[in-house]
């Protein structure tokens, strides 16, 4: 009763605040690379010296999401949302004021340590807001905030660089991620009444479950790879055609365009090939996307085009692999998919890391070939976990 209550004195008012963090979350995690080559001038160092910030947002996101977000329940859904937001608005406060680039990359180590618990607090808290029998729609606005930081946050990111220095735009972040607390204020509150003991072999026994491994593999490789080729494509093809930190945000538009088309019309075809046929697929299709990019690079047009592709089939990708972890244990979902973020930014710590090293020394197409295969042979692991084994069982039985 408190809770059904609860939702009608605390209407949908609260969703679009909920929506407006979570962009400014993926905001923040995507903006570096269209303007890592300006970060760099500005310290005097090279953008693999400041790619180490996108890795310690991604390292500390993992940690956080694995350590952290566990304890949410225990301290109150509310109270951990708005203290992890406060936290994000210093680490960009301090992003915007660093006078080392070594401060940079403490200040979005504390993002990504923010980013880990601010993501399973808002969504989890939907389904407080969310009206009796509406909870996955709204949780579905909540996720839209991705959608909105790749079409609009990261493009107006590397346009305020461009007018007023890359500082301006985590001086952005921050005023947006306050005025999104403003909203968040409304919230109601839920603490678990009497909350289990939290134990290592708890958080990790989603491991031993039919499937998970190998899905998570597959994440790992997926985040990998995309984090890895998306952290320096923006400063190869600067390289290349002498464009500004703006020109090359619009990358980023069009990965959110076609994330965003995926979306609205990507349900038809998962249902009518199947979520265990159509993951190898969607990322077979980044595979080639990877490749795509070395010839494609020589003309902005061309990879505006494969970006667009790119982000329909990374939309794809991510719903079939939290589609597909979500039914591996049902009972568990939780415990689950809390290893699938881990996963993601685990990818996203080290694929920056050891793309930044392949970029350096062997240039972007070595790049985009590693990632190429790294994604190619993810597709062909799944297609044979997923259907091979289950065609080859169904045969013995027969």
């Amino acid at each position: 009763m408190h809770n059904r209550s609860t939702r009608s004195a605390r209407p949908v008012s609260s969703v679009p605040a909920l929506m407006f963090a979570v962009s400014v979350v993926g905001s923040n995690g995507l903006a570096l690379s269209p303007i890592l080559s300006d970060v760099a001038a500005s310290f005097s160092t090279s953008p693999l010296t400041i790619s180490t910030a996108i890795s310690a947002y991604g390292a500390a996101t993992a940690a956080s999401a694995f350590f952290l977000a566990a304890r949410i329940d225990r301290i109150g859904i509310r109270r951990a949302l708005l203290g992890a937001m406060a936290a994000l608005i210093a680490a960009l406060i301090l992003s915007a004021a660093a006078p080392h680039w070594i401060v940079l990359t403490l200040a979005q180590a504390l993002a990504g340590a923010a980013a880990g618990v601010i993501l399973p607090a808002a969504y989890g808290s939907a389904s407080l807001v969310a009206p009796p029998g509406q909870e996955a729609r709204t949780l579905g606005r909540v996720i839209a905030g991705w959608s909105v930081s790749l079409v609009a946050g990261v493009p107006l990111s590397a346009l305020i660089a461009d007018a007023m220095g890359w500082r301006a735009t985590y001086a952005t972040l921050a005023l947006c991620a306050a005025i999104a607390v403003l909203g968040l204020r409304k919230l109601p509150e839920r603490r678990a009444a009497n909350p289990g003991p939290l134990r290592l072999s708890r958080l990790l026994a989603p491991l031993s479950y039919r499937d998970v491994p190998a899905l998570l593999l597959g994440c790992l490789a997926f985040s990998s790879a995309f984090y890895g080729v998306y952290a320096f494509l923006a400063d190869h093809v600067r390289a290349l055609l002498a464009l500004s930190a703006g020109q090359v945000g619009f990358i980023a538009f069009v990965y959110g365009a076609g994330f965003l088309l995926a979306g609205v019309a990507g349900t038809p075809l998962i249902e009518r090939v199947g979520p265990r046929r159509a993951l190898p697929l969607a990322l077979g299709v980044i595979a080639l996307v990877y490749a795509g990019l070395l010839p494609a690079a020589h003309s902005l047009a061309a990879v505006l085009a494969i970006a667009t592709l790119w982000g329909a089939a990374s939309q794809l990708s991510l719903n079939l692999l939290v589609l597909l972890l979500s039914r591996a244990r049902p009972d568990e979902r939780g415990a689950v998919l809390g290893l699938n973020t881990c996963t993601t930014y685990l990818g996203a710590s080290v694929g920056t890391a050891v793309a930044g090293t392949i970029y350096t020394h062997a240039g972007f197409e070595t790049l985009g070939l590693v990632a190429a295969a790294a994604l190619a042979a993810a597709a062909v692991g799944l297609h044979w976990r997923l259907n091979g084994g289950r065609a080859a069982r169904g045969e013995a039985a027969a």
